[in-house]
């Protein structure tokens, strides 16, 4: 479909769109530091941040900075009877390949550092390219692909991973934080800052005024997630791309439901052997021991960290079964029909997209260990078959909240 055919009638409606449950309101002008929310399902829909632009571009640069500086200096070591065992960011990642963990591998991979640098250089294209007032081309890919990637980015939760790796060995060894560390550190912070201040609608403003598009007068529109226009589905019939950012649009998330069922089954079938094999082997002067998930969080209330045993019980234990309850009962409530309160549906939906990728917590702790505790006939850690399952089980409950499609709970409460 050609954005200059005379079928399409481009023009401007000042118009906000919720994402989540499809709800149109009239656009309102509001201050910097104010955000406009969905009266019907709570969802942030709009939010302005003053000199943007400028901000936006400071952090992200600092972010490119940081992250030369993370890779370029040892991240964290380990000192144990007189050895010494340092790292860098992706040391745990070459040690997985040496044990053929290919999978667990390219996840960590590409969860601690791909889509981090893909942030990093999308949001300096896209600023750069606003900054010089140029339009590349790309450039509306690059913008889109910009939030689809975000939730992949865990540096955050690497970062608590690897504060859990400290305290787990500082009772049997000197940990020696290295300047990678920090800089890895700051690195998280800038790239929340630089998402935080990226006003997404001004640059699709900038990039092409019109954010409608019809091919008659009484078309049915659907609304872009990509670039939030609100295209005709006259429009749609002959090609199912918004001509204003090409993605593509749909009324709904086809097979939403039956995507989102097969993925949970899959996650709860994962999470039998997730919980019951051992997640990691520790060999100590020759004598093996296996950690299963429960008696790892054991062990370290028995040590004292009462609060860091919390973290990783709520994280790798209640998160992932709460979350596969949770989106049980939204498919339960689309299957049913008018059950329950749609918008409590939309904020346990919201909820349960938000806190299921922090269970990756224990994947990067082993991660870790594996990476700094290799002392010869001192002590080895090995991961053990859990970990795979238990990554496979993030996952899968990740793909499920993303392919579920939340306006479904208010398209059955209509009905």
């Amino acid at each position: 479909m050609s954005v200059n055919s005379p079928a399409v009638r481009a023009s401007y409606a000042d118009v906000i769109v919720c994402h989540g449950c499809d709800h149109v309101f009239d656009s309102v002008p509001f201050v910097a530091g104010q955000q406009l929310s969905c009266t019907y399902c709570g969802e942030v829909m709009k939010v302005k941040h003053a000199n943007w632009l400028i901000r936006a571009a400071a952090f992200t640069a600092t972010g490119l900075i940081l992250f030369l500086l993370t890779l370029a200096f040892p991240f964290i070591g380990l000192e144990a009877a007189g050895q010494e065992q340092s790292s860098r960011l992706l040391s745990g990642v070459w040690a997985l390949l040496d044990r053929d963990r290919y999978l667990l591998a390219s996840l960590v991979f590409i969860t601690i550092f791909l889509m981090p640098l893909v942030e990093l250089v999308g949001l300096g294209y896209v600023i750069g390219a606003r900054w010089l007032n140029v339009k590349p081309p790309g450039l509306a890919k690059v913008l889109h692909l910009l939030f689809v990637i975000r939730p992949w980015n865990m540096m955050e939760i690497f970062f608590i991973g690897v504060l859990i790796t400290t305290i787990k060995l500082g009772d049997i060894a000197s940990l020696l934080p290295g300047i990678g560390l920090y800089a890895f550190a700051g690195l998280i912070l800038v790239l929340i800052y630089s998402h935080t201040h990226l006003d997404r609608e001004a640059l699709w403003h900038w990039l092409r005024h019109e954010n409608r598009f019809c091919g008659r007068d009484d078309d049915l529109l659907v609304v872009c997630h990509g670039c939030g226009a609100q295209v005709g589905e006259s429009l749609l019939d002959a090609n199912d791309r918004c001509p204003r950012c090409h993605s593509t649009v749909r009324r709904r998330i086809p097979d939403s439901y039956q995507r989102t069922l097969a993925l949970l089954i899959a996650a709860t079938v994962l999470y039998v052997p997730a919980n019951l094999l051992p997640i990691m082997t520790t060999v100590q002067f020759g004598v093996a021991s296996s950690d299963t998930i429960m008696s790892g969080v054991v062990h370290l209330f028995q040590s004292g960290n009462v609060g860091i045993a919390l973290v990783v019980f709520v994280a790798s234990v209640l998160v992932p079964i709460t979350k596969i309850f949770a989106i049980a009962y939204l498919l339960w409530a689309v299957h049913k029909g008018q059950q329950g309160n749609p918008r409590h549906q939309a904020i346990l939906y919201r909820i349960t997209e938000f806190v299921g990728r922090w269970s990756m917590i224990d994947v990067f702790v082993v991660t870790l260990l594996v990476a700094l505790v290799q002392f010869g006939v001192l002590a080895n850690i090995e991961p053990g078959g859990a970990i795979v399952c238990f990554a496979g089980v993030v996952v899968l409950t990740m793909l499920a909240a993303e392919t579920f499609d939340p306006r479904l709970l208010w398209d059955a409460h209509s009905e």
